[in-house]
C-alpha cells in the first residue's frame, strides 16, 4: 500500500495527518509533558513565592484533607486573601480514605469543581496525602478532559511515592488501583516541614516506600535508613534538614529514574518498583484497611526478602539487614490474618494488570533485585515464608 497526497494540508502540531488511498488514514501523535518537582520549605509562609509563582495569578480550587485544613487552612486562607494566590480562588475539604477512594469520591469532587466553575486553565492544586493526591489527580484529568494539577504532598507516603509520579488512581469493586490514568501534573511540591504535624505511624507508612526504593536501586540510601531511620521517625523529619534533604531527594531521584524507563508502561510490565506491591493489595483489603498501605507494603518487603532466601536469590546477611531494618522502625514483618490461599488466589488480579505474567520484584542484594515468575514460585513456598516470618516474629 502506497502513499497518496490526501489533498488536506499537513499543518505542524501537536499532530500529523497521513492518508493512503481512499479508505485508510492515519493520525500519528507526539504529546511531550513536562512535570516541575520543587523542593521547598514553608510553601504557604507569605515570604516563599513558589506555589505563586506556579499559579501565575490564575483563580485555583485547592482541595485538601481536614486534617490539612485543621492545620494549615488558616494560613492558606490567608495567602488567598493578601492575594499572594488570586483572591477569587477557593479552599474545599475532601474526606479521603483508602476504604472511600473510588468513583463516587471523584464524582463528587467534579461536581465541586463545576459549582466552582474551573476552567479549563484553571489548577487543582491537591494538599493531603495519597489518596487525597489519586482522587485529586484522578478528577482533574477526566474533569473537561483535562485540567492543570498540582500536587502538594503533606504526608511522607505522598512526599516520596504518591506525589511525584504521573499516575492517578481509584479503587473498584474490591480492587486496588484498578482505575486510572495517566496524567502528568504541573508540578509537584515537596515541603518536609509539613510532616511536623504527621503521627509516628504515618511517618512509618511513607518511611517503607523509601525503605523499598533503598532495596532495589540504591545502597547507600539503606546504609543512611539504617543507620537514622529511628531518628528521622523520632524527630518528624524536623531535625536534620540535610539528612531530611538527602533521603527524600534519594528517594525521589531512584523512584523518578525507574519511572522515566517505563512511564507509561507502554513497552514492559515488568517494573522494579513494584517490589512490595505484589501482595500488599491482599493485605489492605483483607485487613479492611486497617491496615495501612505503607504497612502492607512492609509485610510484602518481608515476604518478598524471605522468599528471595528461600529461593538462594539473597544471602542471610541482606536477609537480616532488610527485616531488621524494617523492625527498628516498629514497621510490621507479618499480618496474623493473612490466608495462604487467599493472598495466593488475589495474584490472578495482580497478572491480569501486569498482562498475564507475575513478574514478582524480591531482592537479590541490598540495592538491586530480580523478577521471579510463576514457574518458580507455588503455594507452599508461600506459606513456608509465612511460617518463618511468624517463628520469628516470636523470638
Amino acid at each position: 500500500m502506497t502513499d497518496i497526497d490526501s489533498g488536506i494540508p499537513s499543518v505542524p502540531g501537536e499532530a500529523s495527518l497521513i492518508s493512503y488511498r481512499d479508505d485508510f488514514m492515519r493520525l500519528s501523535a507526539t504529546r511531550t509533558d513536562s512535570q516541575e518537582i520543587i523542593v521547598s520549605r514553608g510553601v504557604l509562609s507569605p515570604h516563599n513565592r513558589v506555589l505563586s509563582d506556579l499559579l501565575e495569578g490564575r483563580r485555583s480550587l485547592f482541595v485538601v484533607t481536614p486534617s490539612v485544613d485543621r492545620f494549615y487552612g488558616d494560613a492558606l486562607r490567608q495567602c488567598i486573601d493578601s492575594g499572594l494566590f488570586n483572591r477569587d480562588s477557593k479552599v474545599v475539604s475532601l474526606n479521603s480514605t483508602e476504604a472511600s477512594k473510588d468513583l463516587d469520591a471523584v464524582g463528587d469532587l467534579c461536581n465541586q469543581f463545576k459549582h466552582f466553575g474551573l476552567g479549563r486553565n484553571a489548577p487543582v492544586v491537591a494538599m493531603g496525602g495519597g489518596v487525597c493526591l489519586d482522587i485529586s489527580g484522578l478528577s482533574a484529568a477526566l474533569y473537561r478532559r483535562g485540567v492543570p494539577n498540582i500536587k502538594v504532598p503533606t504526608t511522607l507516603i505522598g512526599l516520596v511515592d504518591a506525589g511525584i509520579g504521573t499516575k492517578n488512581a481509584v479503587n473498584h469493586r474490591g480492587h486496588k488501583s484498578m482505575l486510572g490514568t495517566f496524567s502528568t501534573p504541573l508540578a509537584s511540591v515537596l515541603d518536609s516541614t509539613f510532616l511536623a504535624t504527621l503521627p509516628a505511624r504515618h511517618l512509618r507508612n511513607g518511611y517503607a516506600e523509601m525503605l523499598k526504593m533503598a532495596v532495589i536501586a540504591d545502597h547507600a540510601l539503606f546504609k543512611i535508613l539504617r543507620e537514622h531511620g529511628r531518628e528521622l521517625i523520632q524527630g518528624k523529619f524536623q531535625g536534620s534538614h540535610g539528612l531530611t534533604d538527602e533521603v527524600v531527594m534519594r528517594s525521589v531521584g531512584s523512584m523518578l529514574q525507574e519511572l522515566s524507563l517505563n512511564l507509561y508502561e507502554r513497552s514492559d510490565y515488568r517494573r522494579k518498583v513494584d517490589f512490595g506491591h505484589t501482595f500488599s493489595p491482599y493485605i489492605e483489603a483483607a485487613s479492611m484497611h486497617s491496615i495501612l498501605h505503607g504497612e502492607a507494603v512492609a509485610i510484602d518487603i518481608a515476604l518478598s526478602t524471605q522468599l528471595a532466601w528461600n529461593l538462594g536469590l539473597l544471602n542471610i546477611a541482606d536477609r537480616d539487614a532488610i527485616l531488621e531494618s524494617l523492625k527498628a522502625v516498629s514497621l510490621p514483618c507479618l499480618w496474623e490474618g493473612i490466608d495462604v490461599g487467599g493472598m495466593y488466589s488475589s495474584l490472578r488480579s495482580i497478572r491480569q494488570h501486569r498482562d498475564g505474567s507475575l513478574h514478582l520484584v524480591v531482592p537479590d542484594g541490598i540495592g538491586s533485585c530480580v523478577f521471579i515468575e510463576d514457574e518458580d514460585f507455588d503455594p507452599r513456598l508461600l506459606a513456608a515464608c509465612v511460617d518463618q516470618l511468624s517463628k520469628s516474629d516470636r523470638r
